[in-house]
């Protein structure tokens, strides 16, 4: 079973996530979880993934995006910030299990 990993933004960082992103997004809050959640049901129903949602930071994308080789704060590069941050986590856990420390 695949693991998929959404971003999360919490409601008080969003008017920055509006304003650092550059596709357009849900002019609310609400709206922007509906969305969201519907992407979700999509994966776990058409793609039988596991979803996992990595709670991001404007300053945690910010930096994501300086880092990328072609600059692109797209929703796209939203969920791609999501990616890295949950497979570290996943790596980071395994190897806390394994006894190994980074």
């Amino acid at each position: 079973m695949a693991t998929e990993y959404f971003a999360f933004i919490a409601e008080e960082d969003y008017r920055a996530f509006q304003v650092l992103v550059s596709t357009p997004l849900p002019r609310d809050y609400d709206m922007w979880l509906r969305v969201r959640e519907r992407g979700k049901l999509r994966a776990e129903r058409d793609r039988a993934a596991v979803v996992i949602e990595i709670e991001i930071t404007p300053e945690e994308f910010g930096a994501y995006c300086k880092q990328q080789r072609r600059r692109d704060c797209s929703i796209a590069a939203l969920e791609g910030c999501a990616r890295e941050r949950g497979r570290a986590r996943r790596r980071n856990f395994h190897a806390s299990v394994a006894g190994i420390s980074r």
